[in-house]
Parts: structure tokens; sequence; C-alpha cells
């Protein structure tokens, strides 16, 4: 994997460079010192993974994740756990915390090589969820419900899972099969086929209650066939 490393810290992009030596098929191609300098190069060169500290001066690394349209595998190298949340919106693969230990570092270049020749879904019967730093597959049939939680949602499965992933409802209702899956409420899309029950203002899949908003109701009872 193409790969380059992005640090203000000399030391920081040596230790890096020493810990690629332990695992192959990984090639570092340029270092950087700024996210100014990596913006430039990447405007002509593509690459495969990108080691990314945040705390820089001038631009940050969560600054350059806001300006590369699209990002390639990305793993964060900071001396600080505050800015992993708000990694987590940029989907980067993995977050590792300084000082970087060598188990810890192999697992997530595996995380990102994984990824990296992951094929994308051919089949309408599955889907690809990103989820901290990964991609999980789901079969369309495993999922009860999707419920939304502001910029996440929770995809609910028949093993009682919880996935979550940074999404919107709206963004999941335009990709999800819409032969097989409705929206009845602000917040939740289902399965039709895991139906239990339906009341007036409610249905039930598995064990949850789940609400009709007035506005989804027509769709609802437009799928499914009633004697």
């Amino acid at each position: 994997m193409r790969s380059i490393i992005i640090d203000d810290e000399a030391m920081s992009q040596a230790v890096v460079q020493s810990l690629c030596q332990h695992i192959d098929g990984i090639s570092i191609v340029k270092t950087f010192s700024t996210a100014a300098e990596a913006i430039s190069f990447l405007r002509t060169d593509s690459v495969d993974l990108i080691f990314l500290d945040v705390e820089m001066p001038g631009m940050s690394g969560l600054d350059l994740l806001s300006a590369i349209p699209n990002l390639p595998q990305i793993i964060i190298t900071s001396s600080k756990s505050d800015y992993a949340l708000e990694a987590i919106g940029f989907h980067v693969t993995d977050y590792l915390q300084k000082p970087i230990l060598l188990p810890r570092f192999v697992k997530a270049v595996e995380r990102a090589r994984q990824l990296h020749k992951e094929p994308m879904p051919t089949s309408t019967e599955e889907i690809y969820v990103r989820t901290d730093g990964r991609l999980i597959r789901l079969l369309l049939n495993d999922i009860n419900y999707i419920e939304g939680l502001g910029d996440y949602v929770i995809f609910h499965t028949v093993k009682k899972e919880k996935i979550i992933a940074h999404s919107t409802m709206k963004n999941i209702e335009d990709k999800i099969c819409p032969s097989r899956f409705v929206r009845v409420h602000r917040s939740f899309i289902i399965n039709l086929s895991k139906i239990v029950d339906i009341q007036d203002q409610n249905l039930v899949i598995q064990d949850r209650v789940i609400p009709i908003s007035r506005a989804h109701k027509s769709s609802l009872f437009n799928l499914i066939q009633t004697i």
C-alpha cells in the first residue's frame, strides 16, 4: 500500500517509518511536516493510506480531512484521545494514541489493508456498514429495524446486536432496499418482514414497540397486504 506520513514532529515520523518496516506491503513514499504540503502532494499523487497527526501548526489533521474530497484509508496518530469522536465523523480507519506499540500498529494497518481490498456488495441482499473504522457486512434479512439518533443510526439485528454508524436516516433511506424497508417514523426504518403486530399508532418487531407517525402511515400500509 502506498502510504504517506503527515506529522510535524520528526521523531514521530521516524517511529511510524520504523514500525512500517515490520509489515510487508507498506511503502512510505513521502513524509510531510505540514498538512498544507501534504494537500499539495495529494492533488497530483494518489496514496492508499495516510498516517496522520492531529495537532500541527497552521492546518490541523482534522482540517486536512475536511479539505480532501476522496479520502484514502486514514490512521490517526495522536498524543491525545480528545479528537477520537470527531475523527469518527470522517470514518477514519483507526485512531492510535502515542506512544504507539507495535501489536496495536499492526492491527490498525491490517484493518486498513482489509478495507482497501474489500469489495463493494454486488447483491441487494446485503449492505456494508462502516462503524468503528471498519466495514461490517449485514444481510438485509438480519436487520430488524434502523433507529436514528441525530447524526448516527443504529442497526438493530435479529441477534439483538446494535451496530452504530455515522449517517443520517435520509441517507439510509435512499440506499436501503425500498421494497423491504419502509420509514414509519422520523426515527425509525423497519424491515417489513419482521413485523409481529400492528396497532393504530405503533407496531411490534421482536420485543420493541415502534411508533408509526401519521406522515408515514400510508406508506406502510401501501406496502403490506391486508385481508
